[in-house]
């Protein structure tokens, strides 16, 4: 979620405690059980396949998607897979707790598995933005959640599978920040302690997107140097504030950070430990929103992807180090028109997914290629929805691709949604998608090369009703495809 309040002061401080998670099975809350178990009643199906632009092609073979509900409420999720393949979960759930929860076998069933105090409680605070991430290079394998809330961060990790957790209570770089994402990878040139890799914190603090970093696996936070973004930018005389996509570390060390950034697709790149940052605009087509995704494939090619002024996705690449960039490539499943949400992961070379908010029977543009009105819509506040919006609905796409460098690249596109039980209704941003999905959602490419995405189902009581015209509920799901590698 985003803030407007800033501070100047630093803060580092050891860990504070080790405790142990209990598991605790969830149950589905009226749900099928057998459904939410095989992962295919309810999903979208079949993928479809096109070129960029969209225009479908033929495939014999097509992978498909599969749906699990985690059987507690959600907001902004975020998921990672470990190594033992167990798959993670974590989000806004009520205003009263924040859980993870943990898939032990695909998705089948869910338990929580958060920190815990000796006397039970959550060792995690009630947060405006939860956060997972696991760090599964060889060597480290740790799961990472960190909880904001506004004064600073509760941060605690696990190298066991979440069987034990160490707990680090003010794990931030500022007193106040915003809109975090947390990251790591190899160093540059820092000596690391007890750890293989830096820990990144980075985050939103209207004036800047800042960042500061760990070299003992979270327990101490450094600020890194100058800010990836400076909110004010000179040449456009405007200030274009300091909320950025998720964070990412090459196989090289190198940072990135993307981001819409007045107006166009930039990302900001540190070859040095986040002492210095340079800026790559990435395309000249205008973005719709800040929110952006990169990430790297093993030979270095850096793939990102935004949502364009028309609201489509996008993608585009460089095999440079960012200097110079593919023409953009709008990626969008066949009959999509207004997207949103773009997140992004690569596996092996060439092989990329992005999952994104999309619907195919929003109004769209009008001739002159203008937009309903916007009244009230910002970054920060939830569009209204307008009587423009009243009917239409919105699914959860994941397009992938195996060879993405190629000149003709072919992408598969399914809603892990049946089309027929959307997920949101009414409109989803530019910026938040409603009070119930909010920022973002995840996706990532598990070690075994699968595709995991996490997701808000905003629709499960009112929107199953066609008369509808508001959101309704907002369980946690999970999605998948089955019948593709991207490893």
């Amino acid at each position: 979620m985003t803030t407007t309040t800033t501070a100047r002061r630093f803060i580092a401080v050891a860990a504070a405690a080790t405790t142990v998670a209990f598991g605790s099975v969830v149950t589905t809350h009226g749900f099928n059980a057998n459904a939410a178990q095989k992962g295919t009643e309810g999903a979208g199906g079949k993928a479809v396949a096109h070129y960029a632009g969209g225009k479908t092609i033929h495939r014999s073979k097509l992978p498909s998607s599969r749906l699990f509900r985690v059987g507690l409420p959600a907001g902004e999720p975020t998921v990672g897979v470990t190594n033992e393949d167990n798959v993670y979960y974590v989000a806004i759930q009520t205003n009263t707790r924040v859980e993870v929860l943990k898939s032990a076998n695909q998705g089948a069933k869910w338990e929580i598995v958060s920190p815990k105090l000796p006397n039970g409680r959550n060792a995690q605070l009630l947060t405006f933005d939860p956060y997972i991430w696991i760090d599964d290079t060889e060597g480290a394998d740790r799961i990472f959640t960190i909880d904001l809330t506004v004064a600073c961060a509760y941060l605690s990790y696990s190298d066991d599978e979440a069987k034990t957790w160490v707990t680090n209570p003010l794990a931030c770089g500022r007193a106040v920040n915003d809109h975090q994402t947390l990251f790591g990878g190899p160093p540059k040139s820092s000596p690391t302690v007890g750890y293989p890799n830096i820990v990144y914190y980075c985050w939103n603090d209207v004036a800047t997107s800042s960042c500061s970093k760990s070299l003992d696996g979270g327990i101490t936070f450094h600020p890194t140097g100058t800010p990836a973004f400076l909110g004010p930018d000179v040449q456009e005389q405007a200030s274009c504030g300091g909320l950025h996509g998720h964070g990412y570390v090459d196989q090289k060390g190198n940072v990135y950070l993307p981001r819409g950034y007045c107006g166009q697709p930039y990302v900001s790149i540190s070859r040095d430990e986040g002492v210095t940052w340079e800026q790559h605009q990435v395309a000249k087509n205008g973005v719709s929103d800040h929110e952006m995704s990169v990430a790297t494939d093993p030979k270095g090619n850096i793939y990102i992807t935004w949502i364009g002024p028309d609201r489509l996705p996008y993608l585009a690449i460089s095999k440079n180090d960012g200097k110079r960039w593919s023409k953009p490539m709008m990626i969008g499943s066949p009959g999509v028109n207004e997207a949103n949400l773009p997140s992004l992961d690569v596996g092996g070379v060439g092989k990329v997914a992005i999952a994104y908010m999309g619907s195919e029977n929003s109004p769209g543009m009008n001739k002159k290629g203008e937009w309903p009105n916007q009244g009230g819509c910002s970054a920060i506040t939830s569009c209204p929805d307008g009587e423009e919006y009243d009917h239409t609905t919105w699914n959860g796409y994941m397009t992938v691709s195996t060879n993405a460098l190629s000149k003709s690249p072919v992408f598969y596109s399914a809603t892990v949604n049946d089309k027929k039980d959307p997920i949101k209704r009414g409109r989803c941003g530019p910026g938040r998608c409603g009070t119930t999905v909010y920022d973002f959602i995840d996706l990532v490419i598990a070690p075994d090369g699968q595709v995991w995405s996490a997701w808000v189902d905003a629709c499960t009581t009112v929107c199953v009703d066609p008369r509808a015209t508001s959101d309704g509920g907002n369980d946690g799901v999970v999605g998948t495809l089955t019948g593709i590698n991207l490893r």
